[in-house]
């Protein structure tokens, strides 16, 4: 075979290759992430999560909750490739226990901050600012 027809063949299976990390990779854990706004559906037991981020650079693709006790952990991941748009996602739903009393999102080295808690009356809303950091 003919160096051109390799050089070519290797060219290809790498375009293949980062246009598919391009649509179904996801990249590093986001730490700039924020709550916009909610929204309580299915009496409860699930929320909608409208999130944005602080840098003026990145999207995010996807997230992973962890459920300890009473507390659900939110990270975040960005989509792969610098400041790519396909696949990316503002809203996520979240499937909420019933115990759950409080939401984290992951804010890097070990660190998450409270983004939604119950009151007093078993609803949702936004901490105040004293209360945001664990």
């Amino acid at each position: 075979m003919k160096l051109w027809k390799k050089v070519l063949i290797i060219v290809i299976c790498l375009i293949i290759l980062y246009s598919g990390l391009l649509f179904w990779g996801v990249g590093p854990k986001r730490t700039d992430v924020f709550l916009s706004d909610y929204e309580v559906l299915q009496e409860g037991k699930r929320l909608k999560l409208k999130i944005a981020v602080s840098s003026s650079m990145g999207y995010v693709k996807d997230c992973h909750v962890k459920q300890e006790g009473q507390h659900q952990y939110v990270t975040f991941y960005e989509t792969f490739g610098l400041n790519n748009a396909i696949h990316s996602k503002n809203e996520f739903e979240l499937e909420v226990e019933p115990d759950c009393q409080e939401i984290y999102f992951y804010k890097g080295d070990d660190r998450y901050d409270l983004v939604l808690q119950k009151n007093a009356q078993n609803q949702w809303e936004k901490p105040t600012k004293q209360e945001e950091r664990i």
